[in-house]
């Protein structure tokens, strides 16, 4: 991964980091639902697209499949929710 800029806040860095890691292998990385919940758990100046950004640099280091899904596009593909077997 690449040296952050001074201006990224390291604690969005390990959320994002936590929530990838928790996320199925199987199921995409939603990465605009995951900038929400990283906004909503951490308290950052970071923008949105920043967040984004950071989310998909991350998740393509991790080799994770993402899904764009911006909030009230039609053209987006609903993706079902799959829950991990125990």
């Amino acid at each position: 991964m690449r040296e952050l800029p001074k201006d990224i806040d390291a604690d969005v860095v390990i959320e994002i980091s936590h929530l990838l890691d928790d996320s199925p292998l199987f199921v995409p990385v939603r990465v605009h639902e995951l900038a929400a919940r990283v906004r909503q758990r951490v308290k950052t100046g970071l923008p949105d697209l920043s967040i984004e950004e950071l989310i998909v640099e991350m998740a393509s280091v991790r080799r994770l499949a993402m899904a764009f899904d911006l909030p009230g596009s039609e053209n987006v593909v609903q993706i079902p929710v799959r829950h991990p077997r125990p």
